[in-house]
């Protein structure tokens, strides 16, 4: 059975966040929950990549699990943005 929801708070793990690799690391172990929260509180950037592999690639994976991203700066959200419309196609 999943797991509702849980809480992936990247500050504790850096400042800034760049590579796919990075984003599979920390998206290890979280198919068994439907929601997962990213908090991006005290995250100052994130690149292409790193978005891209979470919010396109990750997302698209598993379609039955609800991303949710939370306290973005506008250079977080900007990238975050770009991904989920990819994953829509638009």
């Amino acid at each position: 059975m999943a797991q509702t929801r849980t809480v992936v708070r990247l500050f504790g793990l850096g400042r800034d966040f760049v590579s796919r690799s990075e984003a599979r690391r920390i998206l290890q172990g979280l198919e068994s929950f439907r929601e997962v929260i990213v908090d991006f509180q005290g995250v100052a950037g994130i690149g292409q990549g790193f978005a891209d592999e979470v919010f396109r690639v990750w997302a698209l994976q598993r379609p039955t699990i609800t991303l949710v991203p939370t306290n973005m700066v506008d250079e977080v959200r900007f990238f975050v943005e770009r991904a989920e419309r990819a994953r829509r196609g638009s």
